[in-house]
């Protein structure tokens, strides 16, 4: 529902009780669009000249996406009185539209200049059967058997007159022919131009036939132009992303440059014709007050003894016949990952909340089938380029950018966002956002002249790896990063050591060379070192790791 039961009601009798002067029908168009990421609010306008009276102005070109319930009126020239709101049973468009009208007679007016192109080139190709059928006519009269009696003298005229007309009949055939030729040239060319005329018309024609019936009173004191402009968000499907480039810069003093545009589409059932467009990156629908949280009452008491469950009493049984007792906690530790708010600067306006970003120029964008995309601006920041090796994962390094959002406003996120390396495209990736002074790491692709390799070593036993007792476990680890490049990379590599949460599980751990940074990025037991690693050096990390446990224990 709309609008509250009981105002429509109100409204309703209103208007069955109430004397009008006449209906004026009012067509607005879309003026204003703000697109938020997920909605857009609607700006209508309309002009228009009334008498003095009361009267009955009558919207019915409003799309049925439009939620009236957050309508607002402006009314200038009059004195609004009431509204009236019909959802059920309202007029379709108007096949007379103007708009339709004229997409129709751009169709129409092409087809006859089609078919116009067509008559001629058949009236051509008509002048050349003509012919040919002349010098037919031309061959069978010079083998007439009558000719035989005929003297030399008529003969020789009559041979100079079948010369001559069959080489006019055949000079006027051909010259048809080609004539015909370039008359049907022209029909592509105008195949093209009915094409886009029929397009023009389709993008019309998707627009939702049903419209909303939107009916405001209003009294007129005396006679004079009046304006009105209806605000409104939509409940069509409306979408808004922004579209980034990275591009990063290599030499003495590396740098990024981000290259930013706005991807915007829509399905709110009408065309946007030359609007006043703003992208903001608020989000109304969302959550407006924090959580509530409720008072928390702990207590204590006896313990009670649970009842033995059949699957207890299999632990039981598994324990007694395996020494298997209290399991450990996983190893791994989940990673937290935070994400980024905010909003995307376009140079406009981000006082207050959020920001919005004005496009300087009328755009149109049809419902449903287009897709605007929107040319921003570029940003440039330096940036610290290195390599980065995960040995544990992968058999090569990768470039690395790391950078700082030192630009005017937060990053949105955005995905499948293209990498560039001094102008060459090496990679896409997705990008979560980056708040104002927040740090990011950038991936720019694999840097395949650093070899990784990563080996736990082999055991006298013959086993790979490990070698263990009932209540401990021991492993060493070889890493190896080898540059194959011509050129010295800083690089940091990472690698990881269990942790535990239980006293009862011992781990000590030993590298070398020693690490650099532990717990990386708040992650427990991840390890970092980091190095310069020169052309044709090959760099060798030992890592040893020993896991102690109480006998009859578990490892997990």
């Amino acid at each position: 529902m709309r609008f509250p039961l009981s105002l429509l009601s109100l409204l309703a009798s209103s208007v069955a009780t109430s004397a009008w002067a006449d209906d004026i029908a009012v067509n607005s168009r879309v003026a204003e669009v703000i697109v938020h990421p997920e909605v857009a609010a609607i700006t209508r306008r309309a002009e228009f000249d009334l008498p003095a009276g009361r009267h009955r102005l009558i919207l019915n070109n409003i799309p049925y996406s439009a939620d009236l319930e957050t309508l607002q009126i402006d009314l200038t020239g009059a004195r609004q009185t009431a509204v009236l709101f019909r959802e059920d049973g309202a007029p379709p468009r108007r096949a007379d539209d103007p708009e339709v009208l004229a997409a129709k007679a751009a169709v129409k007016e092409v087809k006859m200049r089609i078919q116009a192109v067509r008559d001629e080139a058949s009236r051509a190709a008509s002048e050349a059967t003509a012919a040919k059928t002349a010098i037919g006519f031309l061959e069978q009269l010079g083998s007439n058997e009558g000719l035989a009696e005929a003297g030399a003298e008529a003969l020789r005229d009559i041979t100079r007159m079948i010369a001559s007309e069959a080489d006019a009949a055949g000079k006027q055939a051909l010259e048809a022919q080609i004539r015909a030729r370039a008359i049907e040239d022209q029909l592509e060319d105008l195949a093209k131009e009915l094409r886009y005329a029929e397009q023009a018309l389709e993008a019309i024609a998707i627009e939702d036939s049903n419209r909303l019936y939107l009916v405001i009173e209003v009294d007129m004191a005396a006679a004079g132009p009046s304006a009105l402009e209806l605000k409104y968000f939509t409940s069509g499907l409306v979408f808004s992303e922004p579209s980034y480039e990275w591009h990063l810069a290599t030499g003495e003093s590396s740098e990024v440059t981000l290259k930013r545009g706005f991807g915007v589409w829509q399905a709110t059932g009408e065309n946007w014709n030359g609007v006043d467009l703003t992208i903001s990156t608020l989000q109304p629908g969302e959550r407006g007050a924090p959580s509530q949280i409720n008072a928390l009452k702990r207590r204590v008491q006896d313990p009670r003894p649970e009842p033995k469950l059949r699957s207890q009493a299999s632990a039981a049984y598994d324990e007694s016949t395996m020494g298997v007792g209290n399991l450990a906690e996983p190893i791994i530790e989940p990673m937290i990952i935070e994400e980024a708010a905010g909003g995307v600067r376009w140079g406009a306006d981000t006082s207050g909340p959020g920001a919005t970003y004005h496009f300087s120029h009328p755009v149109s964008i049809a419902s449903g089938p287009d897709v605007l995309k929107l040319e921003m601006d570029s940003l440039t920041t330096e940036a610290e380029v290195l390599a980065v090796a995960v040995p544990m994962q992968d058999e090569t390094a990768y470039r690395v950018a790391r950078v700082t959002n030192d630009f005017d406003g937060d990053l949105l996120e955005s995905d499948h966002v293209p990498m560039f390396v001094d102008g060459k495209l090496v990679t896409f990736s997705d990008f979560a956002g980056l708040a104002v002074g927040q740090e990011i790491e950038l991936g720019f692709g694999a840097l395949h002249g650093l070899r990784l390799s990563r080996d736990v070593l082999q055991k006298s036993e013959g086993e790979r790896g490990v070698i263990s007792r009932s209540n401990q476990q021991e492993e060493v680890v070889e890493i190896s990063v080898e540059n194959l490049t011509g050129e010295t990379w800083p690089l940091r590599l990472l690698d990881r050591v269990p942790y535990s949460e239980q006293e009862e599980l011992e781990i000590t751990w030993n590298a070398q060379p020693r690490v650099s940074a532990e717990n990386v990025d708040k992650q427990r037991g991840i390890l970092a070192w980091e190095f310069d690693l020169a052309p044709g050096e090959d760099k060798l990390i030992r890592l040893e790791t020993t896991l102690s446990w109480p006998e009859g224990k578990l490892l997990r």
